[in-house]
């Protein structure tokens, strides 16, 4: 058997729900690293989704038939001469199934040459995107982040994967799960509801926080989920690979989709991080001491250099840019901000 038909049986397998929940784990943690094989699940799913769906419609039920044959030539004094009437009718009976049996034999061929398109969509750096999902749920994507969703959700589950930050208002559906993969192992399960997640490859911590509803936070290392309240976020810490769980402000974490920055006694280094994903440019911040000096302001529709202006009025730091330098191959570098204490 080649290895391209192991796979296969494989990927079924994981669809049909026939393998260990360990191995269940760690597919699904493959599918996260891997772009082609999240494509071949997807295309297999949906030719498997839609040959059941095919059949069901198509399927002409002739044992059925037959059995209300016997019945009535069992019944019938004349049942050798009727009987062979019914054969007859049964036999035309199965003219459509095999009609059927053929057209769905050439419409599963034609699905297995028409994969699944797979989309992948990216914010800007200073934008927030909205996008809406095939089953209507809507997405507001935030700067620099990444989500790849298939174009048609098939099968049990509703799957996509987010790098970065992004706002869900989940379309309500009890039979189709909806689960956002993330990496180090960790899905966001929800049926129907409304919740943010923070979740950058170079952060240190993934933080999922519910607005409203119910959400479930799986680790594929640990067999229970960790259920949120509204209300509640899940901090989990990539290092540790521990999950903890609290209240918070909601406007804080997600005021960010109506094009606000809000900062309430935070450290100036989460703000310079922020700052730095938004405007897409490197900060250093210079000296220690201001890495956790607290600081408060809501930022809308000023520009980076204004922000910077009243960051140096209202706080005890002077900023420094550095203009962007053209490189060797003709390339130019990112605008850096030199952060110090005054």
């Amino acid at each position: 058997m080649t290895n391209v038909n192991i796979q296969t049986e494989h990927i079924i397998a994981y669809l049909e729900g026939k393998l260990s929940k360990e191995d269940s784990l760690a597919f699904e943690k493959q599918m996260l690293d891997s772009p082609e094989l999240r494509k071949e699940v997807g295309d297999l799913r949906f030719i498997c989704d839609t040959s059941q769906m095919l059949y069901l419609q198509e399927k002409i039920d002739v044992d059925n038939h037959w059995k209300n044959v016997s019945r009535t030539m069992q019944k019938n004094r004349f049942r050798q001469k009727i009987g062979r009437y019914f054969r007859y009718t049964a036999a035309i009976l199965l003219i459509p199934a095999l009609i059927s049996s053929i057209y769905f034999y050439q419409r599963i061929y034609r699905l297995e040459n028409q994969p699944i398109e797979q989309v992948e969509l990216s914010s800007a750096y200073g934008l927030v995107s909205k996008i809406t999902l095939p089953d209507g749920s809507e997405v507001w994507l935030n700067s620099g982040s990444k989500l790849h969703y298939p174009k048609q959700f098939v099968g049990d589950h509703r799957k996509v994967y987010l790098s970065g930050e992004a706002y869900f208002k989940v379309s309500s559906d009890k039979k189709h799960r909806f689960d956002v993969a993330l990496s180090n192992g960790i899905t966001v399960s929800a049926y129907g509801t409304e919740f943010n997640i923070n979740a950058y490859e170079d952060d240190d911590e993934i933080q999922a926080t519910l607005a409203n509803g119910s959400i479930e936070i799986r680790n594929e290392k640990k067999p229970i989920p960790q259920v949120l309240n509204p209300g509640e976020q899940a901090v989990y810490n990539k290092i540790t690979d521990n999950t903890k769980v609290s209240d918070i402000n909601l406007y804080m974490v997600t005021s960010w989709k109506e094009g606000k920055m809000v900062f309430r006694r935070t450290e100036m280094a989460e703000i310079a991080q922020r700052l730095s994903r938004h405007f897409n440019v490197n900060i250093i911040l210079q000296s220690k001491k201001i890495f956790n000096y607290k600081y408060s302001a809501t930022f809308t529709t000023e520009t980076f250099e204004e922000i910077l202006q009243l960051l140096e009025k209202t706080a005890p730091i002077k900023c420094t840019m550095i203009e962007p330098k053209q490189a060797s191959d003709y390339s130019y570098t990112r605008r850096t901000v030199i952060i110090e204490a005054r």
